[in-house]
C-alpha cells in the first residue's frame, strides 16, 4: 500500500462508534461488573454460550438478549422460566422492549442498569 492509499483509508471504528451501551450489574452475586455491548446481538445467560455470563441460578442459561442497531437497543427475553423483567415490568415469554439510558433489567436476583450516549470525537472536532 502507498502513502497516498493510506492517508485516504479511515481508521477503524470501534463497534457502535458513536453509540456506546453498557450493561452495569447493580445488584446480584457480582455487582459493579460492567460490560460494554460489543455486537449486534449480546445473549444474556449463565450458559457458557452467552456473550454476557452471570453466575446466578435463577437465570437461564440463555436467558435475554440485547439487540443494537446504531442507537436503537432492544432487550427480548428468550423464553427463560424465571422471566425478564424491564423497570418492574415482566416482559412476556420471548416478548422484547425497547431499552432506553439508565432502564432496570431484572433477571433472576441479577438487577443491570443499562448506560447509553454517543462517544464524542474531539479531534474530529477540533479540526
Amino acid at each position: 500500500m502507498n502513502r497516498t492509499t493510506a492517508q485516504r483509508e479511515k481508521p477503524k471504528r470501534a463497534f457502535g462508534v458513536p453509540h456506546v451501551h453498557v450493561l452495569v450489574t447493580i445488584e446480584g452475586s457480582d455487582p459493579n461488573i460492567a460490560h460494554l455491548v460489543q455486537r449486534h446481538e449480546t445473549l444474556i445467560g449463565r450458559g457458557e454460550e452467552a456473550d454476557f455470563v452471570i453466575d446466578d441460578e435463577e437465570i437461564s442459561k440463555l436467558h435475554c438478549k440485547i439487540r443494537t442497531e446504531a442507537s436503537v437497543c432492544t432487550l427480548q427475553d428468550l423464553g427463560s422460566l424465571n422471566g425478564t423483567s424491564l423497570n418492574g415490568k415482566l416482559l412476556r415469554r420471548g416478548g422484547s422492549s425497547r431499552l432506553r439510558h439508565l432502564d432496570e433489567i431484572q433477571i433472576g436476583s441479577t438487577c443491570l442498569f443499562l448506560l447509553a450516549g454517543r462517544v464524542i470525537d474531539r479531534k474530529a472536532s477540533s479540526d
